[in-house]
């Protein structure tokens, strides 16, 4: 009887055994390629595990277009050329000469009054530039003014605030002693500008030659006509 109860628990003893033999978790290696885990010959979990490739950031390069630089062109002034006036008959005189003030000099404008006397300058120019006087005086067959009080006097160009008609009576010139009559103007005549008075001359030649006369006196003896 004993012996059967130790067969029989011996018979049990190696159930058991086989059993839990059995029972054991059958652990297989994991697929590492396909990511798979088995656990007792059954599929528990499938990861499938997606590699993704690197993104290449690509930098765009804008290549900027060179700023196309507009040469500076300098402004060329052309100097138009000077009109070469030909004075005819019955054309007003006209002096293209430089304005020239008095260099140094204190400019004394007198009291242009009958009977006022003031000493200056006085210059010489021809009657061959021209046929009439700023005035309109016709200066083409004579040097001279006839006038209906003083008779045949000089004519002369002065400031251009001396009324025309004017009567100046002009020494210690190289031209002499005279009577005048203020005609016309010029560029450079004037109580302001290089000469005070400008003297009539049949030609510019002789204006040369008489040169300019320095100190000279000049006496009104009527202002206007």
């Amino acid at each position: 009887m004993k012996r059967t109860i130790y067969i029989i628990n011996a018979i049990l003893f190696m159930g058991c055994c086989l059993l839990v033999s059995t029972t054991q978790l059958d652990v297989k290696d994991i697929d590492v390629k396909n990511k798979v885990t088995y656990v007792n010959s059954d599929t528990i979990t499938k990861e499938e595990v997606i590699e993704v490739a690197p993104v290449e950031v690509v930098e765009e390069i804008v290549e900027e277009e060179p700023l196309e630089v507009q040469p500076v062109q300098e402004k060329v002034v052309e100097e138009e050329p000077l009109e070469e006036v030909v004075v005819g008959k019955d054309e007003v005189i006209e002096d293209n000469t430089p304005i020239d003030s008095k260099p140094d000099e204190e400019v004394y404008v007198p009291f242009i009054t009958v009977g006022s006397v003031f000493t200056g300058t006085m210059s010489g120019y021809g009657s061959d530039i021209g046929s009439l006087t700023a005035s309109g005086h016709y200066i083409g067959d004579s040097i001279y003014y006839s006038d209906s009080t003083y008779g045949n006097i000089r004519i002369l160009a002065g400031d251009r605030s001396i009324p025309f008609g004017t009567v100046i009576r002009v020494s210690n010139s190289n031209a002499g002693s005279f009577i005048g009559i203020v005609l016309d103007t010029g560029r450079n005549i004037g109580f302001d500008r290089l000469y005070d008075f400008d003297l009539l001359f049949e030609t510019s030649k002789e204006a040369i030659n008489y040169g300019v006369s320095k100190n000279v006196t000049f006496e009104i003896l009527r202002v206007g006509y």
